[in-house]
């Protein structure tokens, strides 16, 4: 049996991406299914530098946004608390 090779294009220049390299993980402990990852990369290297750092923005943007909830989950059970603890 023969495997199909998938191809992906470039999300900046439309160019074919190269294939960069295969490896397997389990997840957190080693337990549960085996998982598939395959890296390509723009033939391009500029545009894939470029592709990098946007994708490294929204990264970034999506890490402050779960601290600002979890800031947000530990004020409010602060407030709570202190509410509690001046009706008691």
């Amino acid at each position: 049996m023969q495997k199909v090779q998938a191809f992906s294009i470039c999300i900046r220049c439309g160019k074919t991406r190269i294939f960069l390299k295969r490896w397997k993980d389990r997840g957190e402990r080693n337990k549960g299914t085996v998982i598939s990852h395959e890296e390509s990369i723009c033939p391009d290297k500029e545009c894939q530098k470029i592709v990098d750092e946007k994708f490294q923005e929204m990264r970034d943007r999506r890490t402050q946004t779960e601290e600002r909830k979890k800031a947000v989950i530990l004020e409010r059970s602060l407030t709570k608390k202190s509410k509690l603890a001046l009706v008691s």
